[in-house]
């Protein structure tokens, strides 16, 4: 299980689309953050739980070992299908939304004429899902 800081979590919430981008200041590098802070605001938690509800975890709105664990696979096929579709390079040791995970999101976007915000929104995995799927 990884063990990710608040940092972590919060820019794989961010990246994920989860949270969103007036929450941040973009000129720090969104979708990627080194905000630390507690994971306890009412926009983090509502977050936290939309994450939760999503993947049908128990949404408790606290990131513990479930929540951590399922993040990391999600980021795990995210980066893996980058892998397959913009030739990402990932490893299984980088399940972090950080910049190379951004520059990928970004160049999957310009690939499909969309507007390159790094954000891999549900609609946009889905999209990657299909074309990964087809290409395999």
């Amino acid at each position: 299980m990884i063990n990710y800081t608040n940092a972590q979590f919060r820019s794989i919430l961010l990246g994920l689309g989860f949270l969103l981008k007036d929450f941040v200041d973009i000129s720090k590098g969104y979708p990627v953050t080194t905000d630390n802070s507690p994971l306890t605001g009412t926009k983090t938690r509502l977050a936290i739980l939309a994450f939760q509800e999503k993947y049908q975890i128990n949404a408790d709105g606290i990131v513990g070992p479930q929540t951590r664990t399922k993040a990391a696979e999600v980021m795990r096929i995210l980066q893996h299908q980058l892998n397959i579709v913009v030739d990402a390079g990932f490893t299984l040791e980088e399940p972090f939304y950080g910049p190379k995970t951004v520059a990928s999101v970004k160049k999957f976007q310009a690939a499909l004429g969309l507007t390159q915000n790094g954000v891999a929104t549900q609609a946009l995995r889905e999209e990657l899902n299909e074309i990964a799927q087809a290409t395999v």
